[in-house]
Protein backbone atom coordinates (compact mmCIF):
# COMPACT_ATOMS: atom_id res chain seq x y z
CA UNK A 1 0.00 0.00 0.00
CA UNK A 2 3.05 2.25 1.55
CA UNK A 3 4.31 1.72 -2.23
CA UNK A 4 1.12 2.63 -4.43
CA UNK A 5 0.82 5.33 -2.29
CA UNK A 6 4.54 6.66 -2.81
CA UNK A 7 4.42 6.43 -6.88
CA UNK A 8 1.03 8.07 -7.09
CA UNK A 9 2.90 10.56 -5.00
CA UNK A 10 6.08 10.79 -7.45
CA UNK A 11 3.37 11.01 -10.80
CA UNK A 12 4.70 13.69 -13.15
CA UNK A 13 2.02 16.14 -13.50
CA UNK A 14 -0.04 16.44 -17.04
CA UNK A 15 2.04 18.86 -19.24
CA UNK A 16 -1.08 20.66 -19.97
CA UNK A 17 -2.07 22.09 -16.78
CA UNK A 18 -1.74 25.94 -17.87
CA UNK A 19 -1.38 25.96 -13.58
CA UNK A 20 2.17 24.70 -13.66
CA UNK A 21 3.42 26.03 -17.20
CA UNK A 22 1.57 29.58 -17.02
CA UNK A 23 2.89 31.34 -20.18
CA UNK A 24 5.24 28.70 -21.65
CA UNK A 25 5.10 26.21 -23.89
CA UNK A 26 4.64 22.34 -23.09
CA UNK A 27 7.98 20.81 -22.01
CA UNK A 28 9.54 18.58 -25.62
CA UNK A 29 7.61 15.62 -25.26
CA UNK A 30 4.94 18.23 -27.03
CA UNK A 31 6.85 19.99 -29.55
CA UNK A 32 8.12 18.44 -32.83
CA UNK A 33 7.54 15.17 -32.66
CA UNK A 34 9.78 14.39 -29.83
CA UNK A 35 9.10 11.68 -27.58
CA UNK A 36 10.90 10.41 -24.26
CA UNK A 37 13.48 7.51 -25.46
CA UNK A 38 12.83 6.33 -21.40
CA UNK A 39 12.73 7.82 -17.39
CA UNK A 40 15.91 8.09 -16.29
CA UNK A 41 16.44 5.52 -13.29
CA UNK A 42 16.83 8.20 -10.54
CA UNK A 43 18.95 7.04 -7.23
CA UNK A 44 17.98 7.58 -3.42
CA UNK A 45 20.34 9.37 -1.04
CA UNK A 46 21.76 6.02 0.16
CA UNK A 47 22.81 5.50 -3.02
CA UNK A 48 25.08 8.33 -3.64
CA UNK A 49 28.17 8.67 -1.98
CA UNK A 50 29.22 12.22 -2.96
CA UNK A 51 27.51 14.94 -5.05
CA UNK A 52 26.94 18.88 -4.51
CA UNK A 53 22.86 18.65 -4.48
CA UNK A 54 21.26 19.69 -1.71
CA UNK A 55 18.37 21.86 -0.45
CA UNK A 56 17.15 24.38 2.68
CA UNK A 57 14.55 23.56 4.71
CA UNK A 58 14.68 26.97 6.17
CA UNK A 59 12.88 28.90 8.61
CA UNK A 60 11.48 25.95 11.03
CA UNK A 61 12.68 27.96 13.43
CA UNK A 62 9.60 30.15 12.63
CA UNK A 63 7.23 27.23 12.51
CA UNK A 64 6.29 27.77 9.13
CA UNK A 65 5.42 24.23 7.70
CA UNK A 66 5.85 20.02 8.69
CA UNK A 67 9.01 19.21 7.38
CA UNK A 68 7.93 15.19 8.36
CA UNK A 69 6.22 14.46 4.92
CA UNK A 70 9.32 15.45 3.03
CA UNK A 71 11.94 13.47 4.71
CA UNK A 72 10.86 10.00 2.33
CA UNK A 73 10.62 12.54 -0.68
CA UNK A 74 14.00 14.34 -0.11
CA UNK A 75 15.83 10.61 0.39
CA UNK A 76 14.55 9.11 -3.01
CA UNK A 77 15.37 12.74 -4.79
CA UNK A 78 18.88 12.02 -4.08
CA UNK A 79 19.37 14.92 -1.83
CA UNK A 80 22.69 15.01 0.05
CA UNK A 81 22.85 17.82 1.60
CA UNK A 82 19.97 19.82 4.13
CA UNK A 83 20.57 23.46 4.96
CA UNK A 84 19.01 23.80 8.37
CA UNK A 85 18.34 27.63 10.61
CA UNK A 86 18.84 26.87 14.47
CA UNK A 87 16.52 29.15 16.07
CA UNK A 88 18.38 30.54 19.17
CA UNK A 89 14.51 31.58 20.05
CA UNK A 90 13.35 28.25 19.84
CA UNK A 91 16.19 26.50 21.67
CA UNK A 92 16.71 28.73 24.67
CA UNK A 93 13.56 29.38 26.13
CA UNK A 94 15.02 30.08 29.70
CA UNK A 95 18.17 31.56 29.52
CA UNK A 96 20.90 29.01 30.07
CA UNK A 97 18.53 26.22 29.53
CA UNK A 98 19.29 24.75 26.13
CA UNK A 99 16.65 22.23 24.03
CA UNK A 100 17.22 20.49 21.00
CA UNK A 101 14.84 18.52 20.79
CA UNK A 102 12.98 19.79 17.71
CA UNK A 103 16.06 20.31 15.90
CA UNK A 104 17.28 16.25 17.28
CA UNK A 105 14.14 14.76 15.41
CA UNK A 106 15.22 17.11 12.22
CA UNK A 107 18.56 15.90 12.42
CA UNK A 108 18.12 12.56 13.09
CA UNK A 109 15.67 11.87 10.45
CA UNK A 110 17.87 13.40 7.62
CA UNK A 111 21.05 11.35 8.80
CA UNK A 112 18.69 7.89 8.65
CA UNK A 113 17.69 8.97 4.77
CA UNK A 114 21.58 9.43 4.22
CA UNK A 115 21.11 13.10 3.92
CA UNK A 116 23.82 15.37 6.01
CA UNK A 117 22.44 18.62 7.84
CA UNK A 118 24.59 21.42 8.04
CA UNK A 119 23.35 24.38 10.08
CA UNK A 120 23.06 28.12 9.68
CA UNK A 121 23.06 29.68 13.25
CA UNK A 122 21.35 32.67 14.23
CA UNK A 123 18.90 34.70 14.89
CA UNK A 124 18.11 37.27 17.86
CA UNK A 125 16.96 36.25 21.05
CA UNK A 126 14.07 38.42 23.41
CA UNK A 127 16.15 37.69 26.27
CA UNK A 128 19.66 38.47 25.23
CA UNK A 129 18.87 40.78 22.44
CA UNK A 130 15.43 42.42 23.63
CA UNK A 131 13.85 44.38 20.37
CA UNK A 132 10.65 46.16 22.53
CA UNK A 133 8.88 46.67 19.10
CA UNK A 134 8.52 43.02 18.86
CA UNK A 135 8.05 42.16 22.31
CA UNK A 136 4.94 44.36 21.90
CA UNK A 137 4.08 41.58 18.68
CA UNK A 138 4.37 38.69 20.42
CA UNK A 139 2.22 40.09 23.81
CA UNK A 140 -0.70 41.33 21.01
CA UNK A 141 -0.72 37.84 18.97
CA UNK A 142 -0.35 35.22 22.40
CA UNK A 143 3.39 34.78 21.11
CA UNK A 144 2.87 34.11 17.47
CA UNK A 145 3.12 37.06 15.48
CA UNK A 146 1.78 36.69 12.27
CA UNK A 147 5.40 38.61 10.94
CA UNK A 148 7.75 35.64 10.48
CA UNK A 149 10.37 38.09 10.33
CA UNK A 150 9.73 39.05 14.18
CA UNK A 151 8.81 35.47 15.02
CA UNK A 152 12.26 34.30 14.79
CA UNK A 153 14.02 37.61 15.79
CA UNK A 154 15.40 37.53 12.25
CA UNK A 155 18.48 39.50 11.96
CA UNK A 156 18.60 40.64 15.72
CA UNK A 157 22.74 40.41 15.70
CA UNK A 158 23.93 39.51 19.53
CA UNK A 159 26.91 41.95 18.14
CA UNK A 160 25.44 44.96 19.11
CA UNK A 161 23.87 44.30 22.27
CA UNK A 162 27.33 43.98 24.06
CA UNK A 163 29.47 41.58 25.95
CA UNK A 164 26.79 40.29 27.50
CA UNK A 165 24.75 39.48 24.59
CA UNK A 166 27.81 38.08 22.70
CA UNK A 167 28.62 35.55 25.72
CA UNK A 168 25.16 34.09 25.85
CA UNK A 169 25.29 33.73 21.88
CA UNK A 170 29.13 31.96 22.40
CA UNK A 171 27.31 29.68 24.61
CA UNK A 172 24.35 28.70 22.90
CA UNK A 173 26.92 28.20 19.67
CA UNK A 174 29.25 25.89 22.45
CA UNK A 175 26.37 23.76 23.87
CA UNK A 176 24.98 23.56 20.04
CA UNK A 177 28.43 21.74 18.78
CA UNK A 178 28.84 19.50 22.16
CA UNK A 179 25.13 18.25 21.50
CA UNK A 180 25.56 17.64 17.70
CA UNK A 181 28.74 16.36 18.14
CA UNK A 182 29.17 13.29 15.24
CA UNK A 183 25.98 14.34 13.71
CA UNK A 184 26.61 17.89 12.77
CA UNK A 185 29.84 19.42 11.25
CA UNK A 186 29.20 22.26 9.11
CA UNK A 187 28.28 25.48 11.31
CA UNK A 188 27.85 28.64 9.24
CA UNK A 189 27.38 31.89 10.84
CA UNK A 190 24.48 34.44 10.19
CA UNK A 191 22.22 34.25 7.00
CA UNK A 192 23.11 37.04 4.77
CA UNK A 193 24.46 39.46 7.08
CA UNK A 194 25.25 41.84 3.87
CA UNK A 195 21.48 42.52 3.27
CA UNK A 196 19.47 45.16 5.66
CA UNK A 197 16.80 42.55 6.49
CA UNK A 198 18.96 39.97 8.17
CA UNK A 199 21.36 42.74 10.15
CA UNK A 200 19.80 44.79 12.57
CA UNK A 201 19.91 46.67 16.21
CA UNK A 202 17.05 47.00 17.93
CA UNK A 203 14.80 45.96 14.63
CA UNK A 204 15.94 48.71 12.76
CA UNK A 205 19.32 48.75 9.61
CA UNK A 206 22.62 48.76 11.21
CA UNK A 207 24.58 52.16 10.83
CA UNK A 208 21.48 53.84 9.12
CA UNK A 209 22.86 57.23 9.46
CA UNK A 210 26.02 56.64 7.36
CA UNK A 211 26.17 56.76 3.33
CA UNK A 212 25.57 53.35 1.77
CA UNK A 213 29.52 53.05 0.70
CA UNK A 214 30.77 53.19 4.32
CA UNK A 215 27.83 51.85 6.12
CA UNK A 216 28.85 48.63 3.51
CA UNK A 217 32.70 48.92 4.88
CA UNK A 218 31.59 49.19 8.92
CA UNK A 219 28.91 46.18 8.35
CA UNK A 220 31.71 43.92 6.61
CA UNK A 221 34.42 44.69 9.28
CA UNK A 222 31.69 44.08 12.07
CA UNK A 223 31.05 40.72 10.23
CA UNK A 224 34.42 39.72 10.36
CA UNK A 225 34.90 40.04 13.83
CA UNK A 226 31.94 38.50 14.96
CA UNK A 227 33.00 35.28 13.12
CA UNK A 228 35.73 35.30 14.40
CA UNK A 229 34.25 35.25 17.70
CA UNK A 230 31.52 32.93 17.34
CA UNK A 231 34.54 30.43 15.59
CA UNK A 232 36.57 30.38 18.54
CA UNK A 233 33.34 29.03 20.52
CA UNK A 234 32.91 26.15 18.04
CA UNK A 235 36.19 25.46 18.27
CA UNK A 236 37.05 25.36 21.77
CA UNK A 237 34.09 23.11 22.02
CA UNK A 238 34.52 21.06 18.63
CA UNK A 239 37.63 20.73 17.48
CA UNK A 240 36.53 19.38 14.39
CA UNK A 241 34.07 21.64 13.25
CA UNK A 242 34.00 23.03 10.36
CA UNK A 243 32.90 26.95 10.28
CA UNK A 244 31.17 28.66 7.17
CA UNK A 245 31.31 32.02 6.44
CA UNK A 246 28.12 33.82 3.98
CA UNK A 247 27.61 36.59 1.82
CA UNK A 248 23.79 36.81 -0.26
CA UNK A 249 26.07 37.35 -3.51
CA UNK A 250 29.69 36.23 -4.96
CA UNK A 251 30.51 40.20 -5.51
CA UNK A 252 30.08 43.30 -3.60
CA UNK A 253 31.95 45.80 -1.03
CA UNK A 254 31.20 43.26 1.71
CA UNK A 255 33.34 40.33 -0.23
CA UNK A 256 35.89 43.28 -1.07
CA UNK A 257 36.16 44.40 2.75
CA UNK A 258 35.97 40.97 4.07
CA UNK A 259 38.49 39.69 1.75
CA UNK A 260 40.92 42.07 3.02
CA UNK A 261 40.30 41.46 6.70
CA UNK A 262 41.44 38.16 6.13
CA UNK A 263 37.60 36.71 6.72
CA UNK A 264 39.18 32.82 4.90
CA UNK A 265 41.54 32.73 8.24
CA UNK A 266 38.62 32.03 10.52
CA UNK A 267 36.56 29.73 8.46
CA UNK A 268 36.91 26.84 6.40
CA UNK A 269 33.95 26.80 3.85
CA UNK A 270 33.04 30.48 2.62
CA UNK A 271 29.32 30.56 1.20
CA UNK A 272 27.29 32.95 -1.47
CA UNK A 273 23.64 32.74 -2.70
CA UNK A 274 22.95 33.36 -6.22
CA UNK A 275 19.36 34.67 -7.62
CA UNK A 276 20.56 35.44 -11.05
CA UNK A 277 17.11 35.58 -12.98
CA UNK A 278 19.68 34.02 -16.13
CA UNK A 279 22.19 31.95 -13.81
CA UNK A 280 24.81 32.05 -16.76
CA UNK A 281 25.07 35.41 -16.77
CA UNK A 282 28.69 36.50 -15.34
CA UNK A 283 28.91 33.14 -13.70
CA UNK A 284 32.00 32.12 -13.91
CA UNK A 285 33.39 35.66 -13.68
CA UNK A 286 31.34 36.46 -10.34
CA UNK A 287 32.63 33.36 -8.97
CA UNK A 288 36.34 34.26 -9.78
CA UNK A 289 35.99 37.56 -7.99
CA UNK A 290 34.48 35.96 -5.19
CA UNK A 291 37.50 33.08 -4.62
CA UNK A 292 40.45 35.95 -5.97
CA UNK A 293 39.03 38.51 -2.70
CA UNK A 294 38.32 35.64 -0.31
CA UNK A 295 40.82 33.14 -0.42
CA UNK A 296 43.89 32.80 1.41
CA UNK A 297 47.35 31.93 0.05
CA UNK A 298 48.11 28.61 1.96
CA UNK A 299 45.07 27.99 3.09
CA UNK A 300 42.74 25.45 1.81
CA UNK A 301 39.10 27.08 1.64
CA UNK A 302 36.19 25.80 0.38
CA UNK A 303 33.69 27.58 -1.65
CA UNK A 304 29.92 26.36 -1.67
CA UNK A 305 26.46 27.90 -3.33
CA UNK A 306 24.30 28.00 -0.27
CA UNK A 307 21.12 29.04 -1.33
CA UNK A 308 18.93 29.85 -4.53
CA UNK A 309 15.85 29.22 -6.40
CA UNK A 310 12.94 30.90 -7.68
CA UNK A 311 8.88 31.08 -6.58
CA UNK A 312 6.08 29.58 -8.70
CA UNK A 313 4.22 32.44 -7.51
CA UNK A 314 4.86 36.33 -7.49
CA UNK A 315 6.41 37.30 -4.10
CA UNK A 316 7.47 40.42 -2.49
CA UNK A 317 10.62 40.69 -3.58
CA UNK A 318 9.27 41.44 -7.49
CA UNK A 319 7.25 40.51 -10.41
CA UNK A 320 8.12 37.94 -12.33
CA UNK A 321 6.69 35.86 -14.88
CA UNK A 322 6.08 32.29 -12.41
CA UNK A 323 5.51 29.18 -12.59
CA UNK A 324 6.49 25.54 -11.90
CA UNK A 325 7.68 24.99 -15.30
CA UNK A 326 9.95 28.18 -14.52
CA UNK A 327 11.17 26.85 -11.10
CA UNK A 328 12.27 23.66 -12.59
CA UNK A 329 14.07 25.11 -15.55
CA UNK A 330 16.03 27.27 -13.05
CA UNK A 331 17.21 24.59 -10.72
CA UNK A 332 18.41 22.91 -13.57
CA UNK A 333 20.60 25.10 -15.18
CA UNK A 334 21.32 26.46 -11.21
CA UNK A 335 22.65 23.15 -10.32
CA UNK A 336 24.79 22.97 -13.64
CA UNK A 337 26.14 26.09 -12.97
CA UNK A 338 27.32 25.51 -9.74
CA UNK A 339 28.50 22.12 -10.74
CA UNK A 340 30.45 23.92 -13.53
CA UNK A 341 32.49 26.44 -11.11
CA UNK A 342 33.40 23.94 -8.49
CA UNK A 343 31.30 24.51 -5.71
CA UNK A 344 31.00 21.76 -3.27
CA UNK A 345 27.78 22.24 -2.45
CA UNK A 346 24.68 23.56 -4.26
CA UNK A 347 21.44 24.13 -1.79
CA UNK A 348 18.47 24.96 -3.88
CA UNK A 349 15.97 27.81 -1.70
CA UNK A 350 13.76 25.64 -0.75
CA UNK A 351 11.94 22.78 0.16
CA UNK A 352 8.79 23.56 0.84
CA UNK A 353 6.43 26.62 0.50
CA UNK A 354 6.42 28.59 3.67
CA UNK A 355 3.59 29.44 5.47
CA UNK A 356 3.13 33.30 7.39
CA UNK A 357 6.64 34.20 5.98
CA UNK A 358 6.55 38.20 5.19
CA UNK A 359 6.13 40.65 7.70
CA UNK A 360 2.41 40.97 6.68
CA UNK A 361 1.72 37.07 7.53
CA UNK A 362 1.61 36.28 4.19
CA UNK A 363 2.91 32.61 2.15
CA UNK A 364 6.38 32.12 0.39
CA UNK A 365 5.93 29.67 -2.70
CA UNK A 366 9.83 28.74 -3.07
CA UNK A 367 9.61 25.57 -2.10
CA UNK A 368 9.87 22.39 -4.41
CA UNK A 369 6.63 21.07 -2.44
CA UNK A 370 3.04 22.21 -2.24
CA UNK A 371 1.24 21.97 1.26
CA UNK A 372 -1.76 21.27 2.28
CA UNK A 373 -2.12 18.77 0.54
CA UNK A 374 1.65 18.22 0.01
CA UNK A 375 2.99 17.01 -3.45
CA UNK A 376 5.98 17.77 -5.42
CA UNK A 377 6.08 20.61 -7.64
CA UNK A 378 7.73 20.54 -11.29
CA UNK A 379 10.92 21.35 -9.31
CA UNK A 380 10.97 18.16 -7.78
CA UNK A 381 11.54 16.39 -10.44
CA UNK A 382 14.40 18.67 -11.98
CA UNK A 383 16.33 18.36 -8.84
CA UNK A 384 15.62 14.87 -8.46
CA UNK A 385 16.84 14.19 -12.09
CA UNK A 386 20.01 16.52 -11.56
CA UNK A 387 20.91 14.24 -8.37
CA UNK A 388 21.13 11.55 -9.80
CA UNK A 389 23.28 12.61 -13.04
CA UNK A 390 25.54 14.66 -11.00
CA UNK A 391 26.09 12.10 -8.14
CA UNK A 392 30.12 11.19 -7.86
CA UNK A 393 30.62 13.53 -11.19
CA UNK A 394 33.77 15.21 -12.07
CA UNK A 395 33.75 18.48 -13.96
CA UNK A 396 36.12 17.80 -16.67
CA UNK A 397 37.66 20.66 -19.61
CA UNK A 398 39.28 17.67 -21.49
CA UNK A 399 35.91 17.82 -23.31
CA UNK A 400 33.66 19.80 -25.18
CA UNK A 401 30.73 20.23 -27.86
CA UNK A 402 31.26 23.00 -30.11
CA UNK A 403 29.18 24.17 -33.18
CA UNK A 404 27.14 26.75 -34.38
CA UNK A 405 23.15 26.68 -34.90
CA UNK A 406 22.85 28.59 -37.59
CA UNK A 407 25.06 29.75 -40.64
CA UNK A 408 28.58 31.61 -39.58
CA UNK A 409 28.35 34.33 -42.42
CA UNK A 410 24.77 35.32 -40.87
CA UNK A 411 24.83 39.15 -41.37
CA UNK A 412 23.00 39.40 -37.92
CA UNK A 413 22.62 38.89 -33.82
CA UNK A 414 23.59 35.50 -33.09
CA UNK A 415 23.04 36.10 -29.23
CA UNK A 416 19.46 34.16 -30.00
CA UNK A 417 21.47 30.87 -30.96
CA UNK A 418 24.35 30.53 -28.63
CA UNK A 419 24.21 27.65 -26.87
CA UNK A 420 25.86 26.69 -23.58
CA UNK A 421 27.51 22.96 -22.68
CA UNK A 422 28.99 21.77 -19.41
CA UNK A 423 31.45 18.46 -19.79
CA UNK A 424 31.63 16.09 -16.85
CA UNK A 425 32.54 12.61 -16.12
CA UNK A 426 30.51 10.65 -13.67
CA UNK A 427 32.58 7.46 -13.00
CA UNK A 428 34.89 7.80 -16.05
CA UNK A 429 31.80 7.69 -18.45
CA UNK A 430 31.33 11.39 -20.84
CA UNK A 431 28.15 13.51 -20.24
CA UNK A 432 27.58 16.76 -21.35
CA UNK A 433 24.55 19.13 -21.06
CA UNK A 434 23.71 20.85 -23.61
CA UNK A 435 21.13 23.87 -23.48
CA UNK A 436 20.20 27.71 -24.59
CA UNK A 437 20.78 30.14 -22.15
CA UNK A 438 17.66 32.16 -22.54
CA UNK A 439 16.26 34.11 -19.58
CA UNK A 440 14.34 31.31 -17.91
CA UNK A 441 10.98 33.46 -18.06
CA UNK A 442 11.27 32.82 -21.97
CA UNK A 443 10.78 29.37 -23.36
CA UNK A 444 12.08 28.54 -26.68
CA UNK A 445 12.30 25.37 -29.16
CA UNK A 446 14.69 23.04 -28.06
CA UNK A 447 18.00 22.54 -29.82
Amino acid sequence: MKEQVMEQFFKLPDSDDLNLYDNNPPPLDQQFGIRPLGTLKTLSSHDIASSIVGIGMETLDRDTYDPAPLYDPLCAAGCKWVRLQTGWIKCEKTAGVYDFAWLDAIVDNLLRRGIQPWFSAGFGHPIHTPVPAYEEQFRQSRNFPANGMVRGYVGEVPFYHGPRAMAAWKNYLAAMAEHFAGRVRHYEIWNEPDLHVFWRHLGRPVYADLKEELRRIRIAEDYVDFVKESAEALRKTLSQVKVVATFSQPVSDHVRVAGIKRLADWVDVISYHNYANTPEVENCDKVAFFRSHLAVPGKTTEFWQGEAGRATRPHHGGCYITSEYVQAKYILRRLLCDFQTGMKVSSIFTASDLHSYYPDGTDQEFGIFKTEPVRPKLGFFAFQAMATLLAEAEPTSRMMISGNLINGNMAGSRLNYQFNSVAFLRHEVPMFALYLPENIEISVPPI
